[in-house]
């Protein structure tokens, strides 16, 4: 039998906690059919930093069923911390409550346990010394956040599930989905994660979050010059514009413009000026019905080849799919009357 730890988290992302038990004993009923082992295959507890409950995101009290004390998982699953989707300011808080449980997590590491994280708990193993020469993915609207606090550590934020070996980090939200079956997969066999997909409904292609990504112009510095320029650029965007022009907006040189604006956003301006130009091109493929041509040419830019290109290069997929998958204007479903 595997043993499996889930860490609920304060303000943890309930559904999750409740959905990978979830998920398990559908694996264990899976596993029962005709043909498979009789023994459920995985045990799964909640367990929580002082064994009291937790209040969820949400609102909603959630009991843990072990403690951290009287267990010893083969798998430990740490939950989501949403104070980090939020902001900044919250996380200093919402890591100081995790700081108890950072020695069972190394011990469960040394003894041979893998650790895996969902979302911003991805933070909690970072905070515990656990992603130390390890690749990591988290939500991606907590990105730049895990950055600034972790510059050491390589963040793939673009990625849905990274596989280091012993340590497993999922992205957002939902990837708990993602997370457990490839778990199921990886702990039980191909034939047990299909038989849970089909009996959940599940699609187990999912690999990036890029799709589902938005981009928000950092503005967590001190640089007004630079502030007032991304305000500009956000009303802007669609005009022809140049670095020059802009670095003179700003009453800066261009060299000392790019630098500056650099070191307060993260991103070159050009990039930050694509990102903006792509955004509102998702927001129109969401929202309207115009034709993709006209969508890049309200953008911005003349040469819709090289558009399509930077569009699928930053969102992973083509204009027209993520219209199809994303757009809540054009008809999906035929209706019977």
């Amino acid at each position: 039998m595997i043993k499996v730890a889930i860490v609920a988290l304060p303000h943890c992302h309930g559904s999750g906690i409740l959905g990978i038990m979830d998920f398990f004993a559908a694996a264990n009923f899976c596993d029962q059919l005709p043909g498979h082992t009789s023994d459920p295959r995985f045990d799964c507890q909640i367990v929580t930093v002082d064994g009291s409950p937790v209040t969820t995101y949400s609102g909603v009290s959630l009991a843990p069923t072990t403690t951290c004390e009287s267990y010893q998982p083969d798998l430990v699953i740490v939950g989501s911390a949403m104070e980090a989707v939020l902001g900044d300011r919250h996380i200093d808080q919402s890591l100081a409550r995790s700081t108890p449980i950072h020695g069972w997590l190394r011990e469960a590491f040394q003894r041979g346990a893998t650790i895996a994280s969902v979302c911003t708990g991805s933070f909690v193993l970072a905070e515990a010394g656990l992603l130390k020469e390890q690749v990591a993915t988290t939500h991606w609207r907590a990105a730049s956040a895990f950055r600034r606090r972790f510059p050491d550590i390589r963040l793939e934020a673009d990625q849905l599930l990274i596989d280091n070996g012993q340590i497993i980090c999922a992205g957002g939200a939902t990837s708990f989905i993602d997370l457990c079956l490839y778990l199921v997969e990886k702990l039980g066999s191909p034939s047990l994660a299909l038989a849970c997909s089909k009996l959940l409904i599940i699609d187990a292609r999912r690999t990036e979050q890029t799709p589902y990504m938005s981009f928000y112009g950092s503005k967590a510095h001190q640089d007004e010059a630079i502030e007032q320029i991304q305000r500009w650029l956000e009303t802007h965007y669609a005009e022809p514009l140049s670095i020059d022009e802009l670095a003179s907006k700003a009453r800066l040189g261009t060299r000392t413009f790019k630098r500056r604006f650099k070191e307060a956003t993260g991103e070159t301006p050009l990039h930050y000026l694509q990102q903006l130009r792509v955004e509102a091109a998702k927001h129109q493929l969401e929202s309207t019905q115009r034709q993709t041509a006209r969508i890049i040419w309200g953008v911005g830019y003349e040469d819709a080849s090289s558009f399509r290109r930077l569009f699928k290069r930053t969102v992973g997929c083509t204009m027209e799919q993520y219209r199809r998958r994303f757009s809540y204007v054009t008809p999906r479903l035929a209706v019977h009357q």
